[in-house]
């Protein structure tokens, strides 16, 4: 009869630990959206040599120099792909 071993530690399960990190994740964006003033933000929408520079950024020039780094370090499939994945993904890898 083979014998019970009874865990002397509480082990958290592994949904309650990622609930929880999504919660402070919220929590954290959350309390730096909170202290975003609203006519500053309304200005910078009005601005729109600042929005379509940062789209050309984020979408045009990011993904390319990420594609130029895997290039010319020549780095292996894994490590490349994780590069461009990051460079090419709006807010990196957040």
């Amino acid at each position: 009869i083979p014998r019970l071993q009874y865990c002397t530690k509480m082990a958290i399960p592994d949904n309650v630990t990622e609930i929880a990190g999504h919660c402070l994740l919220f929590l954290l964006v959350f309390g730096m959206s909170a202290t975003v003033d609203i006519g500053c933000l309304l200005k910078q929408l009005r601005n729109r040599k600042a929005i379509i520079s940062g789209l050309i950024l984020q979408f045009v020039v990011l993904p390319f120099l990420g594609f130029l780094t895997v290039t010319i370090l020549q780095m292996d499939n894994v490590t490349g792909i994780t590069l461009l994945v990051i460079t090419s993904s709006p807010g990196g890898s957040y």
